[in-house]
């Protein structure tokens, strides 16, 4: 979402000061509505089929004795409990700024974020120090063949369900749905791992080292567990980023070669940037310093200056929150 606000110096809102920008704003809320209407429909879709692959898995894991399986259940089981919070944490962002919130809820995504990432972690924690007891307790016996067999329809599942939620999402995917598609990714590849370590323990339990067979299913929740644990750890750095509003580097990079750029078009002696970001939003402060004795301009000029900008930044779409402010007085910026 583009928006300006009034600032130190001559800044208006460029919406309310120009009738393209008032004759855009139509389009700007049909683009809103529409993704995020997909965004809550594939997540609904997500919530239902993790529910029912979650529940088989754990059911399934308890009844051949499998803790890999039924972890592999429960670590989606706790995902879909985020994804459903997810879920209301998008139509509380498509409700947009309120009196309390005047920056809308996009803070949201970043702190559900870290939830998300906090509470897996502490699942693969959980499932490591078991799988390590279950070794040390001499393991325990499973039947392997339906366990590979179960595994092998989970893994095919979970890859058709990260085909479709990316394929549906498209270009404007949210950090909500990355991360959902991500976890059905690593979902699937995980299952097909347990699939051919239950094909190779179905082997040895039949050869001369099936006295091993037991230690098979605690190896394969320690190696599981310790897979899954890069990826919340990296959805927790993520998010503590947002959240800490640490600059991203390839935006403020960019933002600064259009505040220079512009800058220089049109005469001004100085100029200064800051950017932050807060889940898929991106908010863009960017200050021109005009030269001490430089005549006054129109609010017509400083409008055409701020859609130049918006235009360099990829046009008046969602997304990214614009102020420009201008003045002759760098202390303002």
């Amino acid at each position: 979402m583009t928006r300006a606000r009034p600032e130190a110096g001559n800044d208006v809102r460029a919406a309310q000061s120009d009738q393209k920008d008032v004759a855009d704003r139509p389009l700007l809320v049909v683009m809103l509505t529409q993704d995020t209407l997909k965004e809550q429909r594939l997540l609904k879709t997500s919530i239902v089929v993790t529910i029912v692959v979650s529940i088989a898995s754990i059911s399934f894991g308890l009844f051949i004795g499998s803790k890999s399986i039924a972890f592999d259940g429960f670590y989606t089981l706790i995902d879909a409990a985020m994804t459903l919070v997810a879920l209301l944490t998008v139509r509380l962002i498509a409700k947009g700024d309120d009196d309390r919130f005047q920056y809308g809820y996009w803070h949201l995504e970043p702190i559900l974020a870290l939830v998300n990432g906090t509470v897996l972690t502490f699942a693969c924690a959980y499932a490591f120090i078991d799988g390590l007891n279950g070794l040390l307790s001499g393991g325990r016996a499973i039947e392997f063949g339906p366990g590979a067999i179960f595994a092998a329809v989970a893994g095919l599942i979970s890859l058709a369900m990260f085909g479709y939620i990316r394929w549906s999402a498209g270009a404007r995917a949210s950090q909500l749905l990355n991360l959902d598609a991500r976890a059905w990714l690593m979902g699937g590849i995980l299952s097909l791992a347990l699939c051919v370590s239950f094909a190779l323990g179905s082997t040895i339990a039949v050869g001369r080292f099936a006295a091993y067979a037991p230690l098979v299913d605690p190896l394969i929740l320690i190696v599981v567990a310790a897979v899954l644990l890069p990826f919340p750890l990296a959805t927790i750095w993520r998010a503590g980023q947002d959240i800490l509003q640490i600059a991203p580097s390839d935006l403020d990079r960019d933002v600064r070669e259009i505040a220079q750029s512009v800058a220089e078009a049109h005469g001004f002696s100085d100029f200064s940037s800051h950017v932050m970001r807060s889940g898929r939003q991106q908010f863009i402060e960017i200050g021109l310093v005009a030269p001490s004795d430089q005549t006054s301009t129109s609010f017509g000029d400083l409008d055409a200056i701020r859609r130049e900008i918006a235009q360099a930044m990829g046009g008046l779409s969602p997304g990214y929150w614009l102020t420009v402010d201008f003045t002759a007085d760098k202390r303002w910026v």
